[in-house]
């Protein structure tokens, strides 16, 4: 856990609410639906860059005034709805890379009054191009940073938590249905086998129940050093998945 501020704040943080606070990070107000929140800025500064780290470290002076302690990570206990951020953070990104093949990372700094009850959230979400492309930071666009109230953050947590849960609920019912189709074609293909018929291992090249000539595919015979083809018998035949 990486604490977030310095040991004296800077005397014109002292008086800031949250509000003053946004206003004086650096950089331009945009909208953006998908951080669930209304407060946001692209920042001044581009990642991995003094400037950014200084943005940073200036929620941890904020908090520190305000009689909190800010952390990069959830508290335990009493720290439900930073947590559940914290997970739906990870799983935003995680839903960019999978379904539009989009590179995000991101840092969660929480604020937490003295009962570790959670006070205030920054999140600045850095946008580091496209799937297996180069890492080419001067190209991309300087990060996002949001700011959330509890109540906010429990709302972003709550719609990406739930989105997650929706995506990985359908993972889970296209393997089932991958699974029956599967079943169905395995008791078809032992039942009627026919010459150029594709099995998990390769492909029915001849007959002669109850056996099967199988040419293997190339990845069976590199990978599991199976010969160009095999006699097999037929009950044995499972269909692709």
């Amino acid at each position: 856990m990486i604490m977030v501020g310095c040991a004296t704040p800077p005397p014109k943080e002292a008086a800031m609410d949250w509000a003053a606070f946004i206003a004086s990070v650096p950089g331009s107000v945009i909208s953006d639906v998908d951080y669930q929140t209304s407060t946001l800025k692209r920042s001044a500064h581009r990642a991995n860059t003094p400037g950014l780290a200084q943005t940073k470290a200036s929620f941890g002076s904020w908090c520190q005034t305000h009689g909190g302690k800010a952390s990069d990570t959830p508290l335990s206990p009493g720290t439900g709805v930073a947590q559940s951020f914290h997970v739906a953070s990870a799983a935003w990104s995680n839903q960019d890379l999978v379904l539009r093949g989009d590179r995000y990372s991101s840092t969660s700094l929480f604020c937490f009054d003295g009962q570790a009850q959670l006070m205030a959230v920054m999140f600045v979400r850095t946008y580091g191009g496209y799937r297996n492309s180069r890492y080419e930071p001067d190209k991309l666009p300087a990060p996002v940073i949001a700011f959330y109230t509890p109540d906010q953050a429990a709302q972003f947590a709550d719609f990406y938590n739930a989105k997650e849960k929706e995506r990985s609920d359908a993972i889970i019912k296209e393997s089932q249905r991958r699974s029956d189709r599967q079943a169905e074609e395995t008791r078809r293909l032992r039942s009627a086998p026919k010459v150029g018929d594709q099995t998990m291992e390769g492909i029915v090249i001849e007959l002669r129940p109850p056996l099967a000539l199988i040419q293997y595919s190339a990845l069976q015979r590199q990978m599991f050093g199976k010969p160009q083809s095999e006699w097999v018998p037929i009950t044995s035949l499972t269909a692709p998945r």
